[in-house]
């Protein structure tokens, strides 16, 4: 007599759910702390074991080629007195933004350029704009599309390196007329500006899996507003948030959850 095949243990059920869900972009750690979440409490080496087990492998970063520079520093400008590195840590949103661009291959042969503003406190993205040129309006329409929807109160910290966008007239009146505070990197030093640059390679690796590429600019947008509108700020558990989304941040410290 034939019986039934014993029924999956339901963290299994669930890590498989969760994982097919994510389309592959969480690997152990962050797959672990969304079954904690929904209940399932499962140790690294088990969850590990079962990965390997079920032929299931999280997307990872790969090497590339040298994408062009994004952003060169004017001689000629002025550069902002003030230093991230000098200012305490964000402790609510709309305190600092923090922004950067990045390149993003089209299957054309060209470049398109992103330009994003993140919120220190809580790793939102609050505004972003792509383009295949990187003249000074990419960050302009990204920091307008921002102040419109977060509305900063007068004295927002704005952190970018030292390119020539971020130092340029039209940025400097924008944030004048906004009553925000310019900061801008030290010379030679990536690591002022880390915190707007470290999401670079997970969205290239989550968004662009095994170095693939956008079909065209239209194509960019349309994935690039589901992946930081919607995936990135409602969705996606941040490690570096103790494995929350950026809305539940923001949540937790607008109603003082605990």
């Amino acid at each position: 007599m034939l019986t039934d095949e014993p029924a999956l243990p339901a963290w299994q059920v669930a890590a498989q759910r969760v994982f097919s869900t994510q389309a592959g972009r969480y690997g152990q750690r962050r797959l672990r702390a969304q079954l904690r979440r929904e209940g399932h409490v499962v140790g690294h080496q088990r969850l590990r074991g079962w990965l390997s087990a079920s032929g299931l492998r999280a997307l990872y970063t790969r090497a590339s080629t040298r994408p062009p520079r994004t952003t060169q520093a004017d001689p000629q400008a002025i550069a902002a007195a003030n230093k991230l590195a000098t200012w305490p840590a964000a402790a609510a949103s709309n305190q600092i933004w923090v922004g950067d661009i990045t390149c993003l291959a089209l299957a054309t042969g060209h470049w398109a350029y992103l330009a994003c503003w993140r919120d220190a406190f809580s790793r939102r993205v609050v505004g972003w704009h792509v383009s295949e040129s990187l003249h000074t309006d990419l960050i302009l329409t990204a920091f307008k599309q921002a102040v419109a929807v977060c509305q900063p109160p007068p004295g927002l910290l704005v952190h970018a390196d030292r390119g020539s966008q971020y130092t340029s007239e039209a940025f400097t009146q924008l944030l004048y007329l906004t009553q925000a505070i310019a900061s801008l990197s030290r010379p030679g030093n990536p690591y002022d500006n880390a915190l707007a640059g470290s999401g670079w390679s997970t969205l290239k690796t989550e968004l662009l899996p095994r170095g693939s590429c956008f079909a065209d600019l239209e194509e960019a947008r349309l994935e690039l507003a589901e992946y930081l509108d919607h995936y990135c700020n409602t969705q996606r558990l941040h490690s570096a948030l103790g494995y929350c989304t950026p809305l539940e941040i923001e949540l937790h410290y607008l109603f003082n959850l605990p």
